[in-house]
This record gives C-alpha cells, structure tokens and sequence, in this order.
C-alpha cells in the first residue's frame, strides 16, 4: 500500500485497480502489507475492499523492517519501542479486518552470535504484543519462519512452535510459507503435520519465489499435510511479480483451481 524495496509483492500502488484484479478472479481476500496504519485512510481502504466483497486474512509487516529498519530483536531500546508501538498500531487496524498480524522481517535479523540474545527479546516482545492483541480485539499474531539468508533466528516451523509453546500465547500462531519452508524443512509434509493447532496462515511462492506452479516445488506435499490436519483457513501469495505483476496474479489463480483441500 506504499513504495517498498521489498520484492515479494505480487501487486503494489493502485490499490483500487488492484482490488479490482484480484476480485475479477474469484479470489475472495487480499493480504494487504502496510507499512505504517497511520498513514492509510482506513475509511477509503475498507469501502474498496466492501465494494470488491474482499476480506483481509492477514496484515503484512515487513516493509517497516525494509524500509525503516524497525526490529522487534533490535540491540537499541528505543528502536525495539517504535516497533513495538508500530505493531501496536497495527493488531488495533487488523482487529478492523479480523485479520492476522504477520511477524516476518520485523522481527530483524541479528547476528549469528547474537541469536540466543534476540530470541529472549523476541519472546518478551512476542508475549507483550499478544497481551496488546488481546485488548485491540485482534486475532492475533502469525509468527513466520524465514529463509536462513534473510534471518538467524525462527527459520523452521519447529523452532517458530517451540517459541509459541513458551510464550503460552493462544493468540500466538505459525504462517507456513512455502518458499521458506522449500529451503529450511527436512520434510515438509511432516513439518506442517507437526505443528498443526499452530497452523494459523499459509503463504504460497515456488521454489524460485515466482508463482506456484513455475518452479519445481512438490506442492502436492504440502496440500497434502494441510489436508492432514483439517487446514480450513486462508491460502495467501507471496512471491515475485514475474512475469509481470498481472499475469503473475492469474498465474496463481489457475494454480488455485488445481488443487484443493476436501
């Protein structure tokens, strides 16, 4: 919903024409990333989505670590405060919605020395945030493993359960992505069997971060696992606008009519 460096985003800009795509498609929700809540018009933003009949499963919060630097693990206190008052901000506009908050680069990307230290910081923030979602009458938060190239610490559905069991929050789950899991998971069928009442999201890229379907992912594992476990939530993309922002779109529309969870 504003310029990012942050590639991974099928369609950026013209909100409305956007919008529009994506409901001329049968699709029946758009994960929206805001940068900043303050600066949208939630009045206009949520008469769009009306007039499209589009829900919003999950907020995406990345492009304030992108573009800012803001970082729940940040070594500075007052950087970790901006970014805790930013996601604040954030879990109050999703309780609009009914949609997830999703913790994926804003969580920051600490050293390798420094990962025990930042997954202390993480779960204090984690666990305040969940209080903060609970009174913003939020869903709540969908923690996401990343690629080992883009962060040190939660990279695989394992660790990111292993942190939620700590923190002992109910509001607390896991998003799945694809394209991470691609890298990270010894097998991802039994990552996702795994972690089952954690599942809260699903994001979908290929093994080359393009649409499903243009790469060589085996995306029958995976709509397999979610099958498993009774997965009977939202199924977001999340890759590269490539070829180009609309075909790629299209692209992930007809993947979508290939499979199905019964």
């Amino acid at each position: 919903m504003s310029a990012t460096k942050f590639q991974a985003l099928a369609l950026r800009e013209d909100l409305e024409k956007n919008l529009g795509l994506i409901h001329g498609l049968g699709f029946a929700g758009a994960e929206l990333a805001v940068r900043n809540p303050a600066e949208i018009d939630l009045k206009a933003v949520t008469a769009m989505l009306e007039r499209f009949s589009l829900e919003v499963p999950a907020i995406g919060t990345g492009q304030a670590f992108v573009e800012e630097g803001l970082s729940l693990t940040a070594n500075d206190p007052d950087l970790r405060r901006q970014t805790r008052e930013r996601l604040k901000l954030q879990l109050e506009l999703s309780a609009q919605w009914n949609a997830w908050v999703i913790i994926g680069l804003i969580r920051g990307a600490p050293k390798k020395d420094e990962k025990d230290a930042a997954l202390r910081l993480l779960g204090e923030e984690l666990a305040w945030l969940c209080d903060q979602a609970k009174k913003a009458g939020s869903p709540g938060l969908a923690l996401e493993p990343l690629n080992r190239y883009e962060t040190s610490i939660i990279v695989t559905v394992a660790e990111a359960a292993a942190l939620i069991e700590k923190i002992g929050a109910s509001n607390l789950g896991i998003l799945a992505d694809s394209f991470h899991m691609n890298i990270e998971e010894k097998d991802l069928f039994e990552s996702v069997v795994g972690a089952s009442s954690l599942i809260r999201h699903v994001h979908l890229a290929d093994s080359n971060r393009w649409p499903p379907g243009q790469g060589h992912l085996d995306f029958d594992l995976l709509f397999g696992a979610l099958e498993k476990i009774g997965y009977d939530s939202w199924i977001s993309g999340e890759y590269l606008p490539m070829p180009d922002p609309d075909l790629s779109v299209r692209l992930f529309a007809e993947f979508l009519k290939t499979k199905r969870i019964s």
